[in-house]
């Protein structure tokens, strides 16, 4: 059985990622916002790239004009939760050291000057949720300069209100 760090890590990025769309949701500002829009596609296009690797399906070409609105982008979001607890049932504790390639790796070996070693399903687990954590920080610094005050969405912030469920908006 996957460790319980894993999965509360995943259970906290889908309540980080709800809680955000929520105050994008109720800020026409954050709504309306282009920059609000590609990051939360962006979080949410590499959430759906990782699963397709964990689960050996082909990549898919997904743009953000394949979205009419941002509730759409939403909805995608929260379809890969709903998918990776799935996934992450799957896994036990003896596959975390499993290497797991990430077909895009070969395109950071400019940025590192050498090309990268090799990464474990334990490695690129934990790299989701940082990603994802890294750009919601940046919609919620974003919420802030259109003026609104945004919602906490640390993980110790998760963990004192008592781990609670992700809500997503309707």
């Amino acid at each position: 059985m996957l460790s319980e760090h894993i999965k509360d890590v995943f259970h906290h990025m889908e309540w980080a990622d709800a809680t955000a769309w929520s105050a994008v949701m109720e800020f026409d500002a954050a709504a309306r916002d282009e920059y609000v829009a590609e990051t939360m596609f962006h979080i949410h296009q590499a959430q759906h790239s990782f699963l397709n690797v964990w689960l050996g399906k082909p990549m898919e070409r997904v743009k953000r004009e394949d979205f009419a609105t941002v509730r759409d982008i939403c909805a995608w979001g929260e379809q890969f939760h709903r998918d990776v607890a799935v996934f992450l049932e799957s896994v036990t504790d003896s596959r975390m050291d499993e290497p797991c390639v990430l077909p895009w790796a070969a395109f950071f070996s400019r940025t590192l000057g050498r090309d990268p070693d090799e990464t474990t399903l334990q490695d690129v687990l934990h790299q989701l949720p940082s990603h994802s954590m890294h750009h919601r920080g940046q919609v919620i610094r974003r919420i802030r300069e259109l003026g609104q005050k945004p919602p906490l969405v640390e993980f110790i912030a998760w963990a004192w209100a008592g781990r609670p469920s992700a809500e997503w908006p309707e």
